[in-house]
């Protein structure tokens, strides 16, 4: 960074000053002296108060009070203050005009490295006339070593006012060795970040170039809660970079809280755990390249390249990538709808998809096959789109249930979570389509289809109690488990067994987690049939009445025999309605009998009562009106 090069400039005049005129001064002269050069240096006002100690032997030595290095004109924070510097050189390495510093120790200091919303940073130093005038090759820094630099208890504020974010660094303790300045460095830092440890160490394999601003060999790691970076490969001051880089998490979540990032909880196969490594450029803006990378996210592994936006609220990921058997089947949750007919109903477990506000992304997938929970997915190129919490799966071109799927699967988390889809198929497998979606299991055959559907909620029941959509089916052949028609037709008893069929059509409608059907029509040979009815897709249950006719039958008519499917999905009830029946296939004989019956009964009624049942009127009104006749004679014979 520019910072450490002008600190180092700065320091090497203030030694050099301090050592030549040591015994000729005043301390009071030195500490004018010294903050006048090191301003001029820096381009920034330097005080220095207090006393100044001075020492000759056995370390030529100057140790000074409180020192402060003003901020840039635009804001009145200072840079840098400490409670003292103390700083020793070589005394031999003086007299001939060299700077050997054995010890530099800055004690107690508060940095405030800020970033305005225009893009000035405050630790950016103007060029000094020595290194404007350096010839190519040179520095422009009088040649120098550093034995040992140190920094104790200090405190970094980094106030980013670009992206509105602060984080502080506390307990800072660095400690430098540089024994030649056209040669190797090493640096080690410590610090709190939040409650939570930080550790750097690095290698610099030449000082002088790494201050000339040129690419130098580095090697770095870096610590913290949850897991570690490494580089090895060039570095400049500017943190340019170009080499090696992998990245390793134990805890995603605690890494990234170390780093001010939020404690995000990323579903498990999406990072909960990461070993990452790649070829790493970084030019100084705010891109940072990864070719040749592989990425394994917890059980998942997926190869590419990559190229990540820093600067923002939050970054922002590019990659096209590749991968085997991708498995997300947590966002549906343990115990969610993968297993098939539950009786336990579906996952109150609270899903966490607080990790999508991670980051943003645009990626293009390419894998042989993906489980997200609700669907399953063969070989296929998908889009990928995160953006402020919402998860977008495109499937332009997709496989899945042995057919090709396309639209889209969306997971949301910007207000709650909701989960949606609209998905098109051709000639898929419609049994494990029907048990990864809504749990059903006893359709089975090819057809086409579609579905729209959208739930929310913070738990799988929720979201599959709150579905809405609709959708439509189209098979033409298949089986229904479970069910016999030709049994059913033949002997009235078909709920066992297997119906095959040669066509199916029918559409529905979702609302608050129950989809509904009028339209079902299936055709077999001599026998067609229609149903109706609720599935309850969040209390997994099922209300339908299923009619099939059997077309001709021995009596020479059409004969239906509607069925009622009820109960829960684990084990509905199958039992013919025998009242419909009736009513459907005997609804003359039913008028003829009770015709008969009543004319049986009004003759018997004749003859025992006398009475006779007029036109029109029912049998019960002619015994009263014969009743009450008889009461009225027997009532006038009193008078008589």
């Amino acid at each position: 960074m520019r910072f450490l090069r002008w600190i180092f400039i700065a320091v090497c005049l203030f030694v050099g000053f301090a050592a030549a005129g040591l015994m000729l001064l005043p301390k009071e002269r030195i500490a004018k002296v010294a903050s006048a050069e090191m301003s001029k240096a820096l381009g920034r006002e330097v005080l220095i108060s207090g006393d100044i100690g001075l020492s000759v032997w056995p370390v030529l030595g100057v140790k000074t009070g409180p020192v402060q290095i003003a901020g840039p004109e635009w804001d009145a924070a200072p840079l840098l203050k400490a409670e003292a510097l103390s700083i020793g050189v070589g005394a031999a390495a003086a007299l001939k005009r060299e700077i050997e510093i054995r010890r530099v120790e800055l004690v107690s200091p508060e940095i405030n490295l800020i970033t305005a919303k225009d893009g000035r940073v405050s630790w950016a130093f103007g060029e000094s006339t020595e290194a404007a005038g350096a010839t190519e090759g040179s520095t422009g820094v009088t040649p120098f070593s550093l034995a040992r630099a140190t920094v104790t208890g200090g405190t970094v504020l980094i106030d980013d006012r670009r992206a509105g974010t602060r984080e502080k660094i506390t307990g800072l303790d660095v400690a430098l060795s540089m024994p030649k300045l056209a040669g190797p460095a090493t640096l080690k830092l410590s610090g709190l970040r939040g409650g939570a440890a930080l550790s750097l160490e690095g290698t610099v394999g030449n000082a002088r170039d790494l201050i000339a601003g040129k690419l130098t060999p580095v090697t770095a790691r870096f610590e913290a809660a949850g897991g570690s970076a490494r580089f090895e490969g060039r570095m400049s001051q500017a943190l340019e970079a170009e080499g090696q880089m992998s990245l390793s998490t134990s805890s995603t979540s605690t890494f990234m809280q170390s780093l001010g990032l939020g404690a995000a909880e990323l579903p498990r196969g999406m990072g909960q755990a990461i070993d990452m490594t790649g070829q790493v450029t970084f030019s100084g803006g705010e891109i940072v390249n990864l070719r040749g990378m592989t990425l394994k996210l917890d059980q998942n592994t997926l190869t590419g390249d990559g190229d990540i936006r820093l600067g923002g609220a939050k970054p922002q990921i590019t990659a096209k990538l590749a991968a085997g058997a991708l498995d997300f089947a947590s966002l549906a949750a343990e115990g969610g709808s993968g297993g098939g007919e539950s009786s336990a109903g579906w996952s109150k477990t609270t899903i966490d998809a607080s990790g999508l506000a991670a980051v943003n992304a645009e990626v293009s997938l390419a894998v042989q096959s993906l489980d997200a929970g609700m669907i399953k997915l063969g070989a296929s190129s998908l889009g990928v789109s995160l953006d402020n919490s919402r998860l977008v799966l495109k499937l332009p071109k997709a496989t899945g249930y042995g057919g090709q799927i396309s639209g889209e699967f969306v997971v949301n988390n910007r207000g709650g979570l909701s989960v949606g889809g609209n998905l098109n198929i051709l000639q898929a497998d419609v049994k494990p389509l029907l048990v990864d979606l809504m749990g059903v299991e006893r359709l089975s055959g090819k057809g086409d289809g579609f579905v729209k559907f959208l739930g929310s909620g913070r738990n799988l029941d929720a979201i599959m109690n709150s579905l809405s959509g609709n959708g439509g089916l189209a098979m033409a052949g298949g089986t229904i488990s479970g069910l016999d028609l030709n049994g059913l037709m033949g002997t009235g008893n078909g709920t066992k067994g297997t119906t095959v069929f040669d066509k199916l059509g029918a559409s529905f409608d979702i609302k608050a987690g129950v989809l509904s059907n009028d339209n079902l029509n299936m055709t077999l040979p001599r026998i067609t049939a229609t149903g109706k009815g609720v599935v309850g897709l969040g209390a997994q249950t099922i209300n339908y009445v299923f009619t099939p006719v059997a077309l001709k039958a021995s009596s020479g008519k059409d004969l239906a025999f509607p069925v009622k499917i009820y109960g829960p999905w684990s084990n509905p009830k199958i039992i013919p309605d025998l009242s419909a029946v009736i009513d459907l296939n005997f609804k003359e004989k039913k008028e003829e009998v009770k015709q008969k019956a009543n004319d049986a009964i009004k003759k018997k009624v004749e003859q025992e009562l006398g009475v006779t049942v007029g036109e029109g009127q029912s049998v019960e009104d002619a015994v009263k009106q014969g009743v009450e006749d008889k009461l009225k004679k027997e009532l006038f014979k009193i008078f008589e």
